[in-house]
């Protein structure tokens, strides 16, 4: 009797434990199914269309893996900032800085008889909480320029970045504003050039005030202004 018994207790547990496999198994094929449909519904959205059968299926496995990143930056620990599917969503981070990044550093040039200039604003002090220049007309529509960022937020969609993106500038933006979240985090508005789609419609907002004099993402490295 107590052989059966046990006999009956090893066959449950087998069973269970086929139960699980099955189940699991069954879930991959089911997440590959929707990521398939969601890869081809994202192809369609961006128009996006392959040369062949080959290539389809490595941009596959990069979107797979960016929207697994995606979902696995949204659900994490809470930031300032979410990511979002975009029409980078086939990039490899290689292949985005490669094909959407491209500003060269200037070299300045330096003679014995030139003279130091001061930033013309550097001792104003009454100036407004928040500025946005696109409510004064002051901002043209956000284009898409292509190769016009270090700066490795190429699936940013909303809220203040303040991500770890290095100091090697290879992208230009513009900054059109500034402002504060309801808890008090400064961020810089900035146009950016990769079409409305892309972030807060073309738009993001970026950490200011920060410890680095070089600002995050070396924002303030290189700035320049217009004169009027």
């Amino acid at each position: 009797m107590a052989s059966t018994n046990h006999f009956q207790c090893i066959f449950l547990a087998f069973l269970f434990v086929l139960g699980v496999l099955f189940s699991q198994a069954s879930s991959r094929l089911l997440n590959e199914q929707t990521m398939l449909e969601m890869h081809e519904q994202w192809m369609a959205r961006h128009g996006r269309i392959y040369k062949d059968v080959e290539e389809k299926n490595t941009r596959f496995q990069v979107f797979k893996d960016n929207v697994q990143h995606i979902n696995a930056f949204n659900e994490g620990v809470d930031r300032a900032y979410k990511l979002l599917v975009n029409q980078f969503a086939d990039l490899t981070d290689e292949e985005f800085r490669a094909s959407h990044t491209g500003y060269k550093k200037q070299p300045t040039k330096v003679t014995s008889t030139s003279k130091p200039t001061s930033f013309r604003y550097a001792n104003v002090t009454d100036v407004p909480a928040t500025i946005d220049w696109r409510e004064k007309g002051a901002v043209t529509p956000v284009k898409d320029q292509g190769q016009c960022g270090r700066i490795d937020f190429k699936l940013y969609s909303s809220g203040v970045f303040t991500g770890n993106c290095g100091t090697n500038l290879d992208h230009a933006v513009t900054i059109i504003g500034y402002g504060a979240t309801s808890d008090g985090t400064k961020y810089w508005l900035v146009k950016n050039s990769w079409g409305s789609g892309w972030g807060e419609n073309g738009y993001m907002k970026i950490k200011r005030d920060i410890a680095a004099n070089e600002g995050l993402c070396g924002i303030a490295m290189q700035a320049s202004y217009p004169i009027v």
